[in-house]
């Protein structure tokens, strides 16, 4: 369905770009690959007018499809998420979460079924000395720009945040290329004949092309890979595992394919 993350990442990471939150957040419940809009929050010290009221509001909003983005939440003395929090955003649609501070009751997590990555566990809540200082608009974690507008990949290895899906295509290449690493290893290949396996896709990430965009595949297939089937596996030239987007940058397009699989 969605690329691995930490294929999404080395993809970034051969253009020159970020956008990989992980670290500093770890996981506190990790999830299957997912996609999801920001939903964004900045808290701040002190008090303030309202203290966390603007972001218990936003509990009673349509969060469909959306992962919400607390930064900021380290200026809490304790926890600023947990299981009350939790059922709320679960009952308007939000489909994970992310905090630059502390959660508490993980289980509910587990249990409810919200991927969370956050920076600690806490045992006390959020404490008075804490504010929202603004609900939608652009954040900030350990320098990635997260805004309304950002695209969430959230999976077992990592979390990103992207401004399109325009990446997607070279990802699935990537990762596919990998795999053949894996198999060839596996089939008994040493480690320098199973790199070729990926070396001509590294090589052209590098120089700052696209790979082709890979063509459609059944979606039965999809869902065997979406399970931890990857099928068999031909060069890396020919895409394999995941399923025809048609336009890789358009989210609401790539979404309503991952609603129907």
């Amino acid at each position: 369905m969605v690329p691995p993350t930490t294929a999404i990442a080395d993809v970034l990471q051969l253009r020159g770009l970020t956008g990989w939150l992980s670290p500093p957040l770890r996981p506190i419940y990790r999830s299957l690959g997912l996609l999801g809009r920001a939903r964004t929050v900045r808290l701040a010290p002190g008090p303030g007018d309202e203290g966390l009221e603007p972001l218990h509001r936003m509990m009673d909003e349509d969060l469909e499809d959306r992962v919400i983005v607390v930064a900021g939440a380290e200026a809490a003395a304790g926890a600023v998420w947990g299981e009350i929090l939790t059922r709320a955003a679960l009952a308007r649609g939000a489909t994970g979460l992310l905090v630059e501070g502390g959660v508490r009751d993980v289980n509910a997590f587990r249990d409810l079924g919200l991927p969370v990555w956050a920076l600690y566990e806490a045992t006390a809540g959020p404490g008075p000395d804490v504010h929202v200082a603004s609900v939608g608009g652009p954040v900030e974690i350990a320098g990635v720009v997260v805004d309304e507008g950002t695209c969430i990949v959230m999976d077992g290895a990592g979390v990103v945040a992207l401004p399109s899906t325009d990446v997607f295509p070279d990802s699935y290449m990537y990762a596919d290329a990998e795999e053949d690493v894996v198999r060839a290893l596996r089939d008994g290949a040493t480690l320098a004949e199973a790199n070729r396996y990926k070396e001509d896709v590294v090589r052209t990430l590098r120089g700052g092309s696209s790979l082709d965009t890979p063509p459609s595949m059944d979606p039965a297939e999809v869902r065997a890979r979406d399970h931890g089937g990857y099928g068999s596996y031909g060069g890396h030239g020919v895409h394999r595992g995941y399923g025809d987007y048609g336009d890789y940058g358009d989210y609401e397009g790539i979404l309503g394919e991952l609603r129907r699989l």
